[in-house]
């Protein structure tokens, strides 16, 4: 057992399962060790997990289990995840900053989500089945069966490190595969209480391994001959390697790369304050380190004063300091350099003619807190979006640039103007509008007086930059079929 230094107040301690070389966990509070000589693996140790996850699944030690014991033990899982919510927020908050009330938000959202995804993927299931014959005449059937895809790779982030986990391991275990687990080694904690809990509900040891370590121990993960899929969530220009590794041995990938989410405010939008109250959480909540995270704010010039106002007033209550205090909500950048990047993005903004128009105040110990920035120019930020980098590059950091438009027109097309295409919201009262205008951004997931909020009942999934063309999503009933594989079946009873 290890024990852990501090990290704000919070000292947790656990026990690591990997084998190898071995790595230290800094905290991004302070810059001290949290998890020091954490054992990593390495090719071989990789290997031979997948030999054993292989093994498993030839011999159905999971796979060959009815689906509704597959999906009591999963259910299982989510009220030992709802029992231990106080030691996973703990480790998240020791390892990634992120305040102690978000942590622990993020734990009970995690176990709610494994319990709406073992029903969602129930519904799924019983969808395929009843879909099944596709042609039945005389003496011949055809039919459609869903199989396991066999041993799913999943390369995970550390900013939502459980939340992530579940997206992947429950809909890939429930459908009778077997998962290799790399976490993030800025976050590697979380995983391995997890596959405690699995463990426990009576979940195969070989079924859900973790493998520890940094971006080598990856790249050994996604080259293995014979995955059934890589799911990854990460970085565009990662993301892209993998999906080339994966295409060598033609394995299906589930990527998601995250995005410079656009959000929209019309003119007829019902309540200004209460918009700018939500497109602010979605800026700088977990401190703008979110996948669909807003940074790009597009308002209608009839309302853009009230707007700013409002959404200035907002990001005045994003208060950053020791994680371990109610009164945090703003916690530090996770990743080692992304002070330096997210103050390039700001800094180039305002070389084109940009405006700080709010900077909030951070602490300076530690070095790893970026305080909450507004940044408004028309001009300067609206005809120059590809070549500035707060609105073409995901920032993920606490900063949002809005930006005034004169007619939904303009707001298409700039919201549009991306490489990436995650989500995007649109602000009004008239929901007909919304839906037209939402049909026509190019992006996976569209919100109506809302952002930032992935449901676990429809496809998580972006296009371009954000992951678009990989072949698989998470979440929704479709997220479930990426982890299974048709088997078409054509009978005839007479020889």
């Amino acid at each position: 057992m290890l024990r852990v230094s501090r990290a704000g107040s919070v000292v947790v301690s656990r026990r690591w399962f990997a084998s190898g070389a071995s790595f230290d966990v800094v905290s991004p509070v302070d810059g001290t060790t949290v998890v020091s000589t954490v054992r990593a693996d390495d090719d071989v140790s990789v290997a031979m997990k997948f030999v054993s996850a292989s093994q498993a699944q030839k011999n159905g030690v999971w796979s060959s289990i009815r689906w509704e014991d597959r999906a009591a033990r999963i259910r299982d899982f989510a009220e030992r995840v709802r029992d231990d919510a106080g030691e996973i927020a703990s480790i998240i908050t020791a390892e990634t900053g992120k305040p102690a009330t978000q942590s622990r938000m993020e734990v009970n959202a995690s176990a709610r989500r494994v319990s709406d995804l073992v029903a969602m993927c129930d519904r799924a299931r019983a969808r395929m089945e009843s879909n099944s014959v596709r042609a039945s005449s005389g003496s011949v059937t055809e039919k459609v069966t869903h199989e396991p895809v066999g041993v799913v790779a999943h390369v995970s982030a550390w900013n939502y490190p459980a939340f992530l986990a579940v997206n992947v391991l429950v809909p890939a275990l429930l459908a009778g595969n077997s998962v290799l687990h790399k976490p993030s080694e800025y976050s590697p904690g979380v995983s391995e209480r997890l596959r405690t809990l699995l463990l426990q509900s009576d979940v195969p040891s070989e079924v859900f391994q973790v493998c520890q370590g940094g971006a080598d121990v990856g790249k050994a993960l996604v080259r293995l001959q014979g995955l059934g899929a890589v799911a990854f969530t990460g970085s565009r220009v990662v993301g892209t390697e993998v999906a080339t590794v994966a295409a060598r041995s033609h394995t299906r990938t589930v990527l998601e790369l995250g995005g410079v989410d656009a959000a929209y405010v019309r003119p007829d939008v019902a309540d200004v304050a209460r918009a700018a109250a939500s497109i602010a959480s979605g800026a700088f909540h977990n401190a703008g380190q979110g996948c669909c995270a807003v940074e790009r704010v597009y308002v209608h010039r009839d309302v853009y004063d009230s707007f700013v106002d409002a959404f200035v007033a907002e990001a005045r209550k994003y208060r950053a300091g020791d994680p371990a205090l109610a009164t945090t909500n703003l916690g530090p950048l996770t990743s080692r350099g992304a002070v330096e990047r997210v103050a390039a993005h700001v800094d180039d903004a305002v070389r084109a003619g940009a405006h700080v128009l709010y900077r909030g105040e951070a602490p300076t110990q530690g070095g790893g807190y970026f305080h909450p920035v507004v940044v408004v120019g028309g001009d300067a930020l609206r005809g120059s979006q590809r070549q500035r980098m707060i609105t073409a590059d995901e920032t993920f950091g606490p900063v949002a640039a809005v930006v005034p438009v004169h007619d939904d027109e303009e707001a298409i097309e700039a919201m549009n103007d991306s490489s990436y295409g995650l989500t995007a919201s649109v602000y009004t009262a008239d929901g007909a509008v919304a839906e037209s205008i939402l049909h026509r951004l190019d992006v996976g997931t569209g919100y109506w007086n809302a952002c930032n909020h992935p449901s676990t009942n429809l496809p998580w999934t972006g296009r371009y930059g954000s992951g678009g063309g990989s072949g698989g999503c998470t979440l929704g009933e479709e997220g479930y079929a990426s982890f299974t594989r048709p088997k078409a079946l054509y009978i005839r009873s007479r020889a």
